[in-house]
């Protein structure tokens, strides 16, 4: 069961910061229920609840893309099939030369479609038959076909008639029977849910929050038709995230982990700059290279009435989503704080090595004892050759008794990792900071010590 309570107050503050009519955010970390914050008015006249269904838009697109991996898979079709090989109507495309868009090409993002979310959103309820003869005019490519980024819901959408044409059911027939079920997602549909509560989508219209139409099911359902709540997005979530572990589970016959690995590798880079990170598109997913918390994997969905966001950890394995009913109000802002700093916490915790406890009270001790020629005893006994060829015992003992001086006093050390710790030590001369690391041979011994002088805060 979600537990707000047990909340942190950063993750409410998150939430409460927000101006959508509702938002709500979970984080869920593994054997641990959810961590829910919620607030607003869901349509109901109450803040939703982890059970409460959204229009989960774009986030779709990793549903669609597992699905065409079930039929690649099946041996149905290849990835580099030329998608119109799969198509009832192929689309006349037009380029340079005699351009083919492929399968892998359309789910990577790198069909050469130009970006056509404020039209393709609005399509949903298309007739099959409409979207066939879409392309009797022709189809613009702004790209060469597989030369580059550029996120295209045409692509999907004509992946979804691609499942339909091989498999002969309706896509969300498909979807509900080949995923939702076997997983037991819940009520994660196409259609508004009819049991339960369901949010109601808004936008501002004349500085008033004006409730949005709901679009029913259609051709363009696998670009972002889905209707799902926290719940099952988090067990949706935690289901591509497990694939990244070595356990073989009973899940892995609905699609093997294999495969859902395969949805979270790169495929396309997606540009970016002075973000801290990097980014690609895999399949239906978004691979981000964090600088600080290394490989991430989200989605974001953006709706008339609707944005939603679902991303995980998968070092560390936790998972965040978000959703708020309002028009395309990036709620992936709040989540992508919320998990960074949910995996911040996790890392920080991180569990010592008994060596490393050791090392750090040795220094603890040799500093409080104001060193002397301890300080050579010391290289000796607990530190690999290594440190000695950065600086001798006698300029380690003058730097430690110019910067702390005599009657040394320790604040608690922090653990960046079980091989690394962290501290504060004031002492007559002043405050100083300590950083140790242990070397990864057996016994570790400490292969980097600095005591630098504190930062002061003003």
């Amino acid at each position: 069961m979600p537990d707000s309570d047990a909340a942190p107050h950063g993750l409410h503050a998150l939430a409460a910061a927000r101006e959508a009519p509702a938002t709500l955010l979970a984080v869920e970390r593994p054997g641990v229920g959810a961590l829910l914050a919620a607030r607003g008015d869901a349509g109901d006249g109450s803040a939703p609840d982890l059970d409460t269904s959204f229009r989960i838009a774009s986030c779709t697109k990793s549903f669609t893309a597992a699905r065409v991996l079930q039929l690649r898979d099946a041996g149905l079709l290849d990835l580099d099939d030329p998608i119109d090989r799969h198509l009832p109507v192929a689309p006349l495309l037009i380029g340079d030369g005699h351009p083919v868009i492929t399968v892998r090409a359309a789910m990577s993002m790198s069909a050469g479609l130009p970006t056509d979310d404020a039209w393709a959103d609005r399509q949903e309820s298309m007739a099959p038959g409409l979207l066939d003869a879409l392309g009797a005019d022709g189809v613009r490519l702004v790209r060469a076909p597989g030369s580059g980024y550029e996120y295209a819901n045409l692509g999907f959408a004509w992946l979804g008639r691609v499942c339909e044409h091989l498999d002969g059911r309706p896509f969300a027939e498909q979807v509900r029977d080949e995923l939702v079920l076997p997983l037991g997602l819940g009520e994660v549909t196409f259609s508004e849910p009819r049991t339960g509560r369901v949010a109601t989508g808004y936008a501002r219209v004349g500085g008033e929050w004006s409730a949005q139409p709901v679009s029913g099911p259609g051709a363009f359902s696998a670009i972002g038709g889905i209707f799902a709540s926290g719940a099952a997005l988090l067990r949706w979530s935690r289901w591509l995230l497990e694939a990244c572990g070595d356990a073989v589970g009973r899940d892995d016959r609905v699609l093997s982990a294999a495969s859902r690995r395969e949805m979270q590798r790169p495929q396309t880079l997606i540009s970016s700059a002075g973000t801290g990170s990097s980014a690609a598109y895999g399949f239906g997913l978004v691979i981000e290279a964090d600088e600080r918390l290394g490989t991430v994997v989200s989605h974001s969905g953006g709706y008339p009435g609707f944005s939603a966001h679902m991303r995980w950890h998968p070092v560390s394995g936790i998972a965040a989503v978000g959703f708020e009913n309002a028009r395309y109000s990036g709620v992936s802002r709040i989540v992508t704080q919320a998990l960074a700093e949910a995996v911040g916490a996790a890392q920080t915790a991180a569990e010592p090595w008994p060596e490393t406890q050791s090392a750090v009270r040795a220094v603890t001790a040799l500093l409080a004892s104001g060193g002397g020629d301890d300080w050579l005893r010391f290289l000796e006994r607990e530190c690999d050759p290594v440190v000695a060829l950065d600086d001798s015992a006698d300029d380690r003992r003058l730097r430690a008794a110019a910067l702390v001086g005599d009657g040394a006093r320790s604040a608690p050390p922090t653990f960046p990792t079980a091989a690394s710790a962290e501290w504060q030590v004031e002492g007559a001369a002043g405050s100083a900071r300590v950083v140790l690391e242990l070397s990864p041979l057996e016994p570790p011994r400490i292969q980097r010590l600095e005591i630098s002088a504190a930062s002061v805060t003003p």
